[in-house]
């Protein structure tokens, strides 16, 4: 090899009859190869910090000129002689890792894998369909979903928040992207091995090298119209004036398209209201769930503040019991145990909520509700005429705060198999003492 102060109109010109390989005299290890077709490629020559002497090609000429390969010279100089080993090889088993890494998509798609039957956001409501976390990454980081994760930045997931336009032709997404955020925060902590998934048995192996969403601003965080956790309850004035549109057959002054008789959404919304249960729990209730010689309706997953979802026995008042005797499905409930109780014009579960919320804002002139926001006025009902806290978590089927209570979680069960003949449950009580308060409501002038 000839040492050669290499220059442009040298390269330029340079012919050779068998291949030949000139070296730079300004920069050490830098080589330009050259064949006899006429093909000239940089590389440099450098040892790496066990001593081990390789050779990394840079690129041709002229697609980088020579200014470029001197640059690009020293850059792999110092990072060579940082490595262990064959430069070449390893960069080339980083490739195939790459190559080999999960997208984005098959990342969550993991990790809902570990994460389903544990938490409930993580948990399908329906065999095949998506759960609420899902649904939301999906949504959110759309673009960048079939990326690999570890080719994924920070500032790739900002925008992709930043970007995101809602559905709902809301004016701002910053809720939405709020909860999708916090949502795929723990994806890549369990694939990079972080906070809580940094101990053996809990973290993705082999561990990824993805950012952090703590690396991103949370965009509820400088918005105004985002509180936090929501505390709407209606108050009594609006309440005199929704619950006459609760019932069944649906009012006609909704206007709704579906026929009166077979549109349950607005008992289903007062018998929300008299249960205190999620939609979710009501739109997906059949008759097998409902024992009307106990007075006992069977959710058979509910979900929980802590822990994967579980079953909950709810024992409801004869006010209850009545509104589901009036239901058009009561007298077929033995032929149709699987039918659902509140149940589209297609026999499906009940959709276009929002449609028939806003049809009874209409018409009570009431506004700024949603349907949670049924479950949380109930439950704030029942606090101020003297239910104990206990009574109303396990009403809305959260878990039991023992310590509040100065109670024992070993005695939950503890009446499961006994007949306590006419000591009535606590919980039936409980809703029988707020139907009484919507009565009076219901009865009330508007």
């Amino acid at each position: 090899m000839a040492v050669t102060a290499l220059t442009d109109a040298f390269i330029r010109k340079i012919q050779i009859d068998r291949r030949k390989d000139f070296v730079d005299a300004r920069q050490p290890g830098l080589t330009l190869r050259v064949t006899p077709t006429g093909k000239k490629t940089f590389s440099v020559r450098v040892r790496s910090l066990d001593g081990t002497e390789q050779r990394i090609t840079i690129g041709s000429y002229p697609d980088i000129s020579l200014k470029s390969a001197r640059e690009m010279a020293a850059e792999k100089r110092v990072e060579v002689q940082k490595t262990t080993g064959n430069f070449n090889h390893i960069r080339r088993k980083n490739q195939e890792a790459l190559k080999a890494s999960p997208t984005l998509r098959e990342l969550v798609d993991e990790f809902r894998a570990e994460r389903t039957g544990v938490r409930a956001t993580w948990t399908p409501r329906t065999e095949g369909g998506k759960s609420e976390a899902e649904r939301r990454i999906l949504s959110v980081f759309n673009p960048l979903l079939d990326l690999r994760a570890i080719e994924i930045s920070a500032d790739d997931l900002a925008a992709a928040m930043r970007n995101y336009n809602p559905p709902s032709g809301k004016p701002t997404a910053n809720g939405q992207c709020s909860r999708a955020r916090a949502y795929l925060m723990p994806v890549l902590d369990w694939a990079a091995g972080r906070e809580k998934f940094r101990f053996s048995g809990l973290k993705r192996l082999p561990v990824l090298n993805v950012p952090d969403m703590r690396d991103t601003a949370d965009p509820a965080s400088n918005d105004p119209s985002i509180t936090g956790k929501r505390k709407r309850a209606l108050r009594r004035e609006e309440m005199e004036k929704v619950l006459p549109l609760l019932a069944h057959p649906a009012p006609a002054c909704l206007a709704m398209r579906m026929n009166p008789i077979i549109d349950v959404r607005p008992i289903a919304l007062r018998f929300i209201l008299l249960t205190a249960a999620r939609l979710d729990e009501v739109v997906t209730m059949r008759w097998r769930d409902v024992d009307f010689q106990r007075r006992e309706w069977l959710k058979p997953s509910v979900k929980m503040t802590k822990g994967p979802p579980s079953p909950q026995l709810l024992p409801i008042p004869d006010v209850v019991i009545g509104i589901l005797q009036r239901l058009p499905g009561y007298e077929r409930r033995r032929q149709e145990p699987d039918a659902l109780v509140f149940p589209s014009s297609c026999n499906t579960e009940l959709q276009n909520w929002d449609r028939i919320t806003k049809a009874i804002q209409r018409e009570s002139k009431t506004s700024d509700w949603h349907r949670h926001d049924l479950r949380r006025t109930s439950a704030s009902l029942m606090r101020l005429i003297g239910v104990d806290l206990g009574t109303i978590d396990r009403i809305l089927g959260h878990n039991i705060d023992h310590d509040r209570e100065g109670t024992s979680r070993a005695l939950d069960n503890y009446l499961a198999d006994l007949d306590m003949g006419d000591v009535e449950d606590p919980q039936r009580t409980a809703l029988s003492k707020l139907a009484a308060v919507y009565a009076k409501l219901t009865a009330s002038p508007s």
